[in-house]
């Protein structure tokens, strides 16, 4: 298990990332790592952190390595969101080594994992990524269909889920485009509708 001086330096690098300080933060998980021998969890979760930091010191062969041995704990504890956390920060790495094709493959492989969770939220920030790297390729249907494929997959009802929804309709409802006259359609035979 882990100890409290490993936790409380994990939750230190942890706000010093967040500081945007990754040569503190990079001290921090490295000493919280001497800690967390006993508690592969924990051991996993920072070595996912390590890998982010290493990531923002251009630091990519390290940031792979951390990234790998915390897939492998994750894997070993079937812990499937750990995995997906630490697939969508070697997409991250991916991405900024410019290996977009790639980047996109782990960012999407991420996405499946936290919707087969049911965790759509989260996954919507993965989505987001790859609208965001498909908008960089000039790829931009694609990037309006993984836009469109993270709203799709957020919990039914949730009120980011419709304003989403609206904002990706609005432009086909101005265009005269049919993607806005059918969801109109939809909304008014929806009991739940609020238009």
């Amino acid at each position: 298990m882990s100890t409290k001086p490993g936790r409380k330096l994990h939750e230190e690098g942890v706000a010093l990332f967040r500081k945007e300080q990754p040569e503190a933060a990079l001290a921090k998980f490295q000493e919280a790592l001497s800690h967390a021998t006993n508690d592969p969890h924990h051991t996993a979760e920072i070595y996912n952190d390590l890998g982010a930091t290493y990531k923002e010191l251009k630091q990519y062969e390290a940031a792979y390595e951390a990234l790998d041995e915390s897939s492998k704990l994750f894997i070993e504890l079937d812990d499937k969101k750990g995995q997906a956390q630490a697939l969508g920060n070697l997409a991250s790495v991916l991405e900024a080594e410019g290996l977009l094709e790639e980047a996109v493959d782990a960012y999407k492989q991420s996405a499946t994992m936290l919707e087969d969770m049911g965790q759509g939220e989260l996954a919507m920030y993965v989505w987001q990524a790859v609208s965001r790297l498909r908008m960089k390729q000039k790829q931009y249907i694609a990037a309006i269909g993984a836009y469109e494929e993270g709203v799709e997959n957020m919990p039914e009802g949730s009120i980011k889920k419709k304003i989403l929804g609206r904002l990706l309709r609005m432009p086909g409802s101005f265009m005269g485009g049919l993607g806005g006259a059918a969801q109109d359609e939809e909304d008014e035979d929806d009991p739940d509708s609020d238009e």
